[in-house]
């Protein structure tokens, strides 16, 4: 059975306990009040004074994002241009610079073949002929139908039908000299090969002249020309495939050919003029013609 006594205990319980949430809800807005207070009063003094309280100003700087680089590089705001400085260079040695193209050194004839060239102090006949320089002393290559290797000078020429022409190089000789070198002939088919020591770079000028004749190169002559191409003397029939050492002797009033050893020997042919020059080259006769072979062994004796 219920106590009905016992109800309003409880009811007094519950009467004495509610006064004390209700006061304590009543404080709570003025806690809160009193924060608000003195949060706008610290606020403004922070805005008043933001140089004495700088930590509570929101300065988190801004960052911007750079290109990555493998390369660093110093910038220094506000240079003063500084005075220059020089550092002393020792003194170098003079290097004379090489001569150009058009200052090159002709390369003295008898040593142009040893070399491989064929020196700009030759000629070539005829004049109509277009040369140019290598830069060295010597021609660019092939100079007409000559050119020069391993000691010799090569010529090679072939035409069809055709007049007479020849073709040669010139150069000019000292008063008094003399010239040795070997022929050696592959092919003479309608073509005179020849030598000689005139007073003008042309075989229609005066001077001492020699042609091999055309034909068998084992077996043909070696004929004294003179200015209208006459045959003047000559040779037996030599072997000249296998060579000939040609030998010419030249003072400032005459000059004389030899075919060694003692093959045979021209009369000095006598020079009016003191300005000699050497002549080696070639007459195509009318037709088709044909000619090879090197002079080799060349010598310039003064």
């Amino acid at each position: 059975m219920t106590n009905k006594n016992a109800k309003p205990e409880n009811n007094s319980k519950e009467t004495l306990q509610r006064p004390n949430v209700e006061t304590q809800k009543d404080r709570t807005p003025i806690t809160v009040a009193w924060i608000g207070v003195v949060g706008i009063a610290v606020g403004a003094i922070i805005a008043a004074f933001p140089q004495v309280y700088p930590i509570f100003i929101d300065k988190t700087p801004t960052f911007q994002p750079t290109a990555i680089s493998s390369e660093t590089y110093t910038v220094t705001p506000n240079l003063v241009e500084a005075e220059p400085t020089f550092t002393p260079v020792p003194a170098t040695e003079t290097v004379t610079a090489l001569p150009t193209f058009s200052q090159a050194i002709p390369i003295p004839i008898g040593e142009d073949w040893l070399q491989g060239c064929v020196s700009t102090l030759w000629k070539v006949y005829p004049a109509s002929v277009q040369l140019e320089e290598n830069g060295y002393g010597c021609w660019k290559e092939p100079v007409s139908a000559f050119s020069a290797e391993y000691g010799d000078l090569d010529f090679l020429k072939e035409r069809g039908k055709g007049f007479e022409e020849v073709y040669g190089l010139y150069t000019l000789l000292p008063q008094s000299g003399t010239i040795t070198f070997t022929l050696r002939l592959e092919d003479l088919t309608n073509a005179d090969l020849l030598i000689g020591i005139l007073t003008e770079p042309d075989v229609t000028s005066e001077g001492l002249l020699l042609a091999v004749l055309h034909g068998d190169v084992k077996n043909t002559v070696i004929l004294q020309k003179d200015g209208t191409y006459q045959t003047i003397q000559g040779t037996v029939p030599l072997d000249i495939k296998n060579g000939q050492t040609i030998s010419l002797e030249f003072d400032p009033l005459s000059a004389k050919g030899r075919v060694l050893p003692s093959f045979f020997s021209t009369n000095p042919f006598p020079l009016h003029d003191s300005t000699k020059w050497l002549f080696l080259g070639f007459k195509g006769l009318y037709g088709s013609y044909r000619i090879e072979g090197r002079f080799l062994n060349f010598q310039l004796i003064e």
